[in-house]
């Protein structure tokens, strides 16, 4: 069966095309959702027993804050970075990303907190960048740099340009490749990207964004400036309308997600559609799943306000499942070729229409099932990070002529995780694209 598949391009015919409708129902995709916080404290062995039933089976995210005050004067100490690679290690054996926050304070406390010598913060960086190599495969984003209250990078008296350079130099030299970073506010990532002013914006050390302030006012409580500036200066914040522009382009290459606040004066002026078009303006991959839940339950009561499938869901439902990524199976053809007709062409056509893009390393394979039961499959498509939100690939190859049913499927590389297309599939998540005739 290893040459049942052979690369080609083209188009197709000669084929019982699969119901592709696309569906509404809730399904799990890694590094990409809802998430709920998890907190632990360094200096006291976790309960991971206790912690596993706090899991939620729905969530494929998880944000572990990890509380190291008690270490503010000194070093992390063996024993405490083994909790942090133990904790790690345990969200991941539970089938979990990790959005990894390490923090001074987790209670609004940062100036009480937080290491009296900047030295000492520097020292503790180098420590975690140590358990972020180790862990690596473990954490999807690291969040903030250790400052401000709950870890917010607010509240702080070490969050200057200077202090945040040396901390992100640390990072970027202690981060494995496939670890993402983010920080607070737009404003923050143009200070650390200082030659980035020109020319295009790339995003070289997978640093994106994380909001904990979406909707709570027109500038996401502080996100982004209050008034438009005529005059764009690269290390001031911008209106809300520049900075939803800068992130659409940034958050294009490294995540954005957060928190949602509920505002009974600013929600006024929000409306299903005005949600939606933010959301996705900001590339938005993850959102806490219980915070704030005045906001959530308003989601709840709105009703989807376009056409097709969604028509009638909520607005919790459709922003849930258009988080991150959305592949939706669009079309597939075959077409006879060969002097003999004795090949098939097929084309796919996929569609990325979640929020945002797909940040990782995966591939989708077509599978083939003949009538007498004989199985083969080839890759259709090994470089799907960096698939865009709303970009639609057309992906193609050649089989040996042969009746039998196609299925597709699609795997994150590192861990073999199952991504699902929002079409029907099986419990395996393999969706069925038809029926060579």
């Amino acid at each position: 069966m290893k040459h049942l598949f052979a690369k080609w391009k083209g188009k197709t015919e000669l084929f019982k095309l699969a119901d592709l409708t696309e569906v509404t129902e809730d399904f799990s995709n890694p590094a990409r959702g809802w998430y709920q916080i998890h907190t632990f404290s360094v200096d006291q062995e976790p309960d991971l027993e206790e912690q596993r039933w706090c899991l939620d089976a729905r969530n494929t995210l998880a944000l572990v804050l990890i509380d190291i005050g008690a270490f503010r004067k000194r070093d992390l100490e063996e024993t405490a970075l083994n909790r942090i690679q133990k904790i790690l290690c345990f969200f991941q054996g539970n089938g979990y990303d990790c959005i990894l926050r390490v923090v001074y304070d987790h209670e609004g406390k940062a100036f009480i907190r937080e290491p009296a010598d900047f030295a000492q913060v520097q020292a503790h960086m180098r420590q975690i960048g140590s358990v972020l190599q180790q862990c690596a495969s473990s954490v999807f984003i690291f969040q903030g740099m250790l400052l401000g209250s709950w870890g917010e990078m607010h509240g702080s008296r070490f969050l200057n340009e200077k202090n945040m350079a040396r901390l992100a130099q640390i990072l970027r030299e202690e981060k494995a490749p496939q670890t993402f970073l983010a920080v607070r506010r737009p404003v923050y990532w143009r200070s650390l990207h200082k030659e980035k002013r020109q020319g295009a914006l790339r995003c070289i050390d997978g640093m994106g964004l994380f909001d904990d302030g979406i909707f709570g006012s027109a500038s996401h409580l502080g996100t982004f400036a209050e008034e438009e500036k005529k005059k764009y200066v690269w290390e001031e914040p911008w209106s809300r309308e520049q900075e939803l522009a800068f992130e659409n382009e940034l958050c294009r290459q490294a995540p954005n997600g957060g928190e949602v606040v509920y505002n009974p004066g600013f929600v006024k002026t929000l409306t299903p559609g005005k949600t939606i078009e933010e959301l996705r303006k900001m590339q938005i991959t993850y959102l806490n799943r219980a915070h704030d839940e005045r906001l959530l339950d308003i989601w709840k009561e709105w009703k989807y306000p376009g056409p097709g499938v969604w028509k009638g869901k909520s607005v919790f439902d459709y922003i849930g499942l258009h988080l991150g990524y959305r592949f939706v199976i669009r079309n597939a053809e075959v077409v006879r070729i060969g002097k003999e007709m004795e090949k098939y062409r097929i084309e796919v056509e996929i569609e990325n229409i979640g929020f945002a893009g797909f940040y990782q390393e995966a591939e989708i394979c077509l599978e083939y099932i003949d009538k007498n039961g004989r199985q083969g499959s080839m890759t259709l498509e090994s470089q799907m990070r960096g698939w865009k939100s709303g970009e639609a690939r057309k992906l193609s190859c050649v089989a040996e002529a042969c009746k039998g049913e196609l299925f597709l499927t699609a795997k994150r590389t590192r861990d073999g995780a199952t991504i699902r297309f929002a079409n029907h599939a099986d419990a395996e998540g393999k969706s069925m694209l038809g029926v060579l005739l």
